[in-house]
């Protein structure tokens, strides 16, 4: 976070501070002191500020959401789809309390049940596109590979320059082997982010798919320019190099994805088995394939 971001927190936390000096029971000051803890990460103090606005406003639908996304961000989903519960018993028609439900009904794995709720933070803000990015993933996860790919065009219709968006795109493009259309995506995603790591890397992928070699090398090669730590892109670039014959520097890269991504290969099993209870074998069958390119390759 820069500097001037910090201040700017700061400064409205000591404001809200003032507010509440002259009236206690001020909840929406509480709330608002809340988000600019958020902010600056400081989520326990977040949340008693959020617990004090409910405490003098017990039907503060905006205080429960506000709670819930830090929950998210601690990774304490049941809990916080608990107050995102709350946010849409006092406000039933409240779209970033069931954008915010679908990012916890993400994280555990709970893909329809999320889509769900992307739908209706949608119908009441049709121009949502963050939740037609997350509807889109949900999809994606699901095996519902077309049906992601124009909710991320709706994604893209609504917000224009979103760099995650194009990636996420190029992604699953990638996975129906539609590896030109997935690049352009890759390319739009550089466009807008020019140190994306993450976009980079899935280009220099749908490139080695296309047998582009060379060019897939120095793709992963700039992910790891502006990313020295990014473990998938030493995995990919690994698995490259056992397809030229150079195993002993495959050897070098794939250590050097367990160096920074030490899970890795647990990581893998469990999505695999994931995906695989999914019905999505597309994916799962990707993923099995790199996987073993690597454990042969260790």
């Amino acid at each position: 976070m820069v500097l001037d971001d910090l201040k700017k927190y700061q400064e409205a936390i000591e404001n809200y501070n003032l507010a509440i000096k002259y009236d206690s029971s001020f909840a929406e000051a509480y709330s608002n002191k809340g988000n600019s803890l958020k902010k600056l990460s400081k989520y326990r103090v977040a949340i008693e500020n959020y617990d004090l606005a409910l405490k003098y406003k017990p039907y503060f639908a905006a205080a429960y959401n506000n709670k819930g996304s830090v929950l998210n961000d601690l990774g304490k989903y049941q809990e916080a789809i608990e107050n995102f519960n709350l946010a849409l018993k006092y406000n039933s028609r409240y779209p970033e309390a069931y954008y915010n439900k679908g990012i916890s009904l993400i994280n555990l794995g709970q893909y329809q049940e999320a889509i769900e709720n992307c739908d209706l933070a949608i119908k009441y803000k049709p121009d949502y596109a963050n939740a037609y990015y997350n509807k889109a993933t949900s999809l994606m996860h699901l095996g519902k590979y077309q049906e992601s790919i124009e909710s991320f065009d709706l994604a893209i219709k609504y917000k224009l320059d979103d760099e995650a968006t194009y990636n996420l795109k190029g992604y699953t493009l990638s996975i129906l082997g539609k590896h030109q259309e997935a690049i352009e995506n890759y390319d739009l995603a550089i466009n807008h982010k020019p140190n994306y790591a993450a976009a980079y890397c899935n280009k220099g992928t749908s490139l080695r798919k296309l047998g582009k070699h060379k060019d897939a090398m120095s793709n992963y090669d700039l992910a790891i320019k502006h990313q020295a730590d990014y473990a998938e892109s030493y995995f990919e670039k690994g698995i490259v190099l056992v397809n030229l014959g150079k195993h002993k520097e495959a050897t070098k890269n794939f250590n050097l994805a367990l160096k920074y991504r030490p899970n890795l290969i647990e990581e893998y099993e469990r999505a695999i088995k994931g995906l695989r209870k999914l019905g999505n074998d597309l994916m799962a069958n990707e993923f099995e394939k790199k996987l073993k390119i690597m454990q042969d390759n260790l």
